[in-house]
C-alpha cells in the first residue's frame, strides 16, 4: 500500500514536484539572464555601450571646445595667426630675408 503523508501527497509525488519546481525555477533563472533582447547580458552590453559612448561624447566635446578657441584665436589674435603662416606655411613679411644653414654631418 502506498503511504500517504498528511496532506494527501506520496514520496514519490513531493520528489517529482520538488524536482519541477527545481527545474522551472533554473530554468527562470536562465531565462531572465540570457532572454533576447532583454537578459542581464543584453543589459549588460548596453551598460558597456553607454559607457563607451558617454566618454566619446565628453571626448569631442572637449575637441569642440579646443576648436572654439583655436577659431577665436585665429580671428582675433594677428600674432598668433603670423606666427601659425610662418610655421606651418614657410611664409615671411614683406621685404624678409630667410637663410638655411645645413649642418654638416661627419661621414663614417
Amino acid at each position: 500500500m502506498v503511504q500517504r503523508h498528511q496532506k494527501g501527497l506520496t514520496l514519490a509525488e513531493r520528489r517529482f514536484l520538488r524536482r519541477l519546481i527545481f527545474i522551472v525555477a533554473v530554468l527562470g533563472l536562465l531565462w531572465i539572464v540570457f532572454a533576447p533582447e532583454r537578459g542581464l547580458l543584453h543589459y549588460h552590453r548596453l551598460h558597456k555601450q553607454i559607457e563607451t559612448l558617454s566618454r566619446e561624447n565628453r571626448e569631442l566635446a572637449e575637441r569642440n571646445a579646443q576648436l572654439k578657441k583655436e577659431i577665436e584665436r585665429l580671428r582675433s589674435d594677428e600674432s598668433y595667426l603670423e606666427e601659425l603662416a610662418r610655421k606651418k606655411y614657410g611664409l615671411l613679411k614683406e621685404n624678409e630675408t630667410v637663410y638655411e644653414f645645413k649642418s654638416k654631418t661627419p661621414k663614417k
